[in-house]
């Protein structure tokens, strides 16, 4: 039996955690899935999955393989694809996810020019500010800002932001402004559900202390520009990037709150799979994207 083939077929059957998923996506017959499994396993004399009528488990000597298996078809695909492409141009699809606000106002603005430069190349763009798995997820490349946590993957730089604080004056007139951190614990704060100490916000004054700050408010939410919103409409104070609210500070729709002190300041970086070789049309994405955002201070 084809080693290379069910190699593939073993990967699927890991990754869909299902011999009919694997054998639905492959488009070949269940028992041909059955019979790649029990060949390699046979010729290990091990059991890479435990299975029953209704479920499979993944063993330990499952994973081993499953890593070996994946770096040695990543390989085999990334020198076809430098072959291939030396001559052609680049094309495929390259499955991507950003955070909602900052990919629709710094990624989507972005895209027309990718595409005239590389018409083949087809983006599928996930939009959400949850973290994803690089090892499971299928992803080519994730932007994330903040704290990344983790090893399982290589990050490289994009752009800075910082956090600002601010309300309407329309809710300054009714509740005050606060003078000093402290006084944000009276407020009405409308809170990030997503951050990982959404209720402390941290501020750093001009001698680089960090102060955290605890907060509470009526609203909670898992989306920026909700919150800027709801901010503008006079509902509370929000502590949020200054792409989001830079703009209407300027306009004097939203007061910059306490300015001797800073918000929180991180970096949006763009991460990829430590296990996965990079094709060429990830490297360009990768590229374009450092060349239009990387070191860019983002207000």
């Amino acid at each position: 039996m084809d080693k290379l083939q069910a190699m593939k077929v073993f990967c699927r059957v890991y990754e869909a955690e299902s011999f009919k998923l694997a054998s639905d996506s492959l488009d070949i017959s269940r028992p041909m899935v059955t019979r790649h499994i029990n060949s390699i396993e046979d010729e290990l004399g091990i059991k890479l999955f435990q299975r029953n009528t209704r479920n499979i488990s993944v063993t330990h000597a499952g994973m081993q393989y499953y890593r070996h298996c994946i770096a040695i078809l990543d390989a085999i695909e990334e020198a076809e694809s430098e072959i291939s492409e030396l001559t052609l141009m680049p094309k495929g699809r390259l499955k991507i996810s950003v955070p909602m606000d900052f990919g629709l106002s710094h990624i989507v603005p972005l895209l027309d020019r990718f595409n005239r430069l590389y018409p083949q190349i087809e983006l599928d763009i996930d939009f959400s500010d949850k973290r994803v798995d690089m090892t499971e997820s299928g992803f080519d490349l994730a932007i994330r800002g903040g704290n990344l946590g983790g090893d399982q993957f290589i990050a490289r730089p994009l752009c800075t932001q910082r956090n600002f604080i601010c309300a309407s004056p329309e809710y300054l007139a009714r509740y005050g402004e606060p003078e000093v951190p402290e006084d944000l614990t009276a407020h009405k704060c409308l809170i990030y559900s997503n951050a990982s100490s959404s209720d402390r916000w941290p501020l750093v004054d001009d001698l680089g202390e960090v102060q955290m700050v605890s907060v509470s408010g009526m609203f909670r939410m898992n989306n920026g520009s909700a919150l800027t919103h709801m901010a503008l409409a006079g509902l509370g104070v929000i502590y949020q990037p200054g792409f989001l609210v830079s703009q209407y500070i300027d306009s004097g729709k939203l007061v910059n709150l306490l300015p001797n002190y800073r918000g929180y300041e991180f970096t949006f970086h763009v991460i990829y799979p430590q296990r996965k070789l990079m094709s060429r049309k990830t490297r360009l994405l990768l590229d374009f994207l450092q060349q239009n955002l990387v070191d860019k201070v983002l207000s």
